[in-house]
């Protein structure tokens, strides 16, 4: 049994929002919107070797709801909701690309309906699954084109997946799969400094 890593998380945080109508995966509604655009969008960031983006946790957060605009949109918070001057720009700029969008809108509390989806830390990049209250099992977030419009998805996953377990150290990895533990006691702000005190990007898990 390889190891498995969480990190925890939280909710009672502010974020910087972005919003799409994701019509990258208008066409094929087997596309995951979350791992074929966002992901790859976001992964020139975590090759960035600027000291204030290799050392701070940067975690992307999506839920999809209904605007003014359409019948439904997926919006991306950021956090921290206020990175400083070098982080914002450097988020704006790879974000952009995204059609349609809406880029740095502006700054919010995560919804509850919010799940944590990515986080970029030293260089690598972290794809979050988590635990549903009374069910089984980890939960990957996902979002697909569903009723001609992006909608948000789970998908399950057994303890026992390949895809949960690390077996090679973290200093080498790319890209890997971490549980986001949901903490409803401490902040957001309090997560990610105690977090970004540790040379790893996570805890090994019992």
């Amino acid at each position: 049994m390889g190891k498995r890593y969480f990190i925890e998380l939280s909710r009672k945080d502010v974020g910087l929002v972005s919003y799409f109508p994701g019509l990258e995966i208008k066409d094929d509604p087997d596309d995951h919107w979350i791992d074929g655009v966002l992901t790859a969008a976001v992964a020139p960031l975590a090759k960035r070797r600027s000291v204030k983006i290799w050392n701070t946790p940067i975690t992307f957060w999506c839920c999809v709801r209904e605007t003014a605009r359409r019948r439904a949109e997926i919006f991306v918070f950021v956090t921290p909701a206020f990175p400083g001057v070098v982080i914002e720009r450097a988020l704006c700029k790879t974000l952009e690309p995204l059609r349609d969008g809406k880029v740095n809108a502006g700054r919010e509390p995560i919804p509850e309906y919010a799940f944590p989806c990515l986080q970029i830390f030293r260089g690598s990049i972290i794809r979050f699954y988590t635990r549903l209250e009374g069910q089984d099992g980890f939960y990957v977030p996902t979002i697909q084109w569903s009723d001609n419009k992006p909608s948000f998805n789970v998908l399950r996953f057994s303890e026992d997946d390949e895809f949960l377990r690390v077996d090679v150290p973290i200093e080498q990895m790319g890209r890997f799969f971490a549980e986001a533990r949901l903490s409803s006691v401490s902040d957001g702000e309090y997560c990610r400094k105690f977090q970004q005190a540790f040379s790893i990007v996570a805890s090994e898990a019992e």
